[in-house]
């Protein structure tokens, strides 16, 4: 890939290292755990030295039907089923992904042990997780200040939404799967990217569609909050909307940094 067609910001974030990386990996029979549309094996099709087949699960109905429709025709099965207990035998794929869904996850450890249960021995398990620290720019920061508000008034109206992990708390879910030969890499950018037909508008965390739909977002949720009984907590709250919109228009919105580690059992 030409560096020369990239942003700059792009170029070097580590996507390209991380791409590298994924081109020396044969997946063979591949699991995507919370595989939402899909993106994720649509990476990897571009990405692995080969594969043989792809499962991706999900519990979402609306992600599986678009799924299904993004993978008409290739190998890829899409399946609605429970992470927890997963409907496969022990060491059934040779690898098993999953793609900035951790922090969302109900029953983590339970999902994860379950995960490496259908691994082979030697397979990969390859995780990518977003993280809220280090060395964030601005466009990002705006991006955690946004995570920790949703989070406060979704608990308030009884949805779960998680925050996004700390690094360390990433690494140490990752240490405790006992996992061989771990590789960390680290990127402000997914893989995906490099491929988007959007990725030199998106390079500028100020273009007018991204911050317009980032606003669209936190308009939405300020009129949720408008049917919670509390007075005080849903005026501040929405002060607190308010003035995030205003970051977003100085700062931009831009997705935080996160690991992508890739391991075998």
């Amino acid at each position: 890939m030409d560096l020369g067609n990239l942003p700059k910001g792009l170029a070097m974030s580590g996507a390209l290292e991380i791409r590298e990386r994924l081109k020396l990996v044969s997946g063979g029979r591949i699991l995507d755990v919370a595989t939402g549309n899909g993106e994720f094996i649509d990476t990897l099709m571009k990405t692995l030295k080969d594969y043989d087949s792809f499962v991706g699960i999900d519990n979402s109905v609306e992600e599986i039907a678009a799924a299904r429709k993004r993978f008409e025709g290739e190998r890829v099965e899409i399946l609605e089923m429970n992470a927890e207990v997963l409907d496969f035998e022990m060491n059934y794929f040779d690898t098993v992904t999953l793609s900035f869904s951790l922090r969302h996850l109900y029953r983590m450890n339970q999902v994860l042990v379950e995960m490496k249960r259908v691994l082979k021995s030697g397979g990969h398990f390859i995780i990518q997780e977003p993280f809220r620290d280090g060395e964030q720019d601005q466009a990002q920061r705006v991006k955690v200040i946004q995570q920790s508000w949703q989070q406060e008034v979704d608990s308030l109206l009884n949805i779960t939404y998680n925050k996004i992990f700390t690094k360390q708390r990433i690494m140490n879910v990752v240490e405790g799967l006992g996992l061989k030969q771990v590789e960390v890499f680290e990127s402000s950018h997914m893989v995906h990217c490099l491929f988007c037909e959007e990725k030199f508008s998106c390079a500028d965390p100020k273009n007018k569609k991204t911050v317009a739909q980032e606003i669209r977002g936190i308009d939405k949720t300020i009129d949720r909050l408008r049917k919670h009984p509390q007075l005080s907590i849903r005026d501040r709250l929405q002060r607190e909307g308010e003035r995030l919109k205003e970051s977003v228009k100085e700062f931009g919105y831009a997705e935080t940094s996160h690991v992508f580690i890739l391991g075998t059992k």
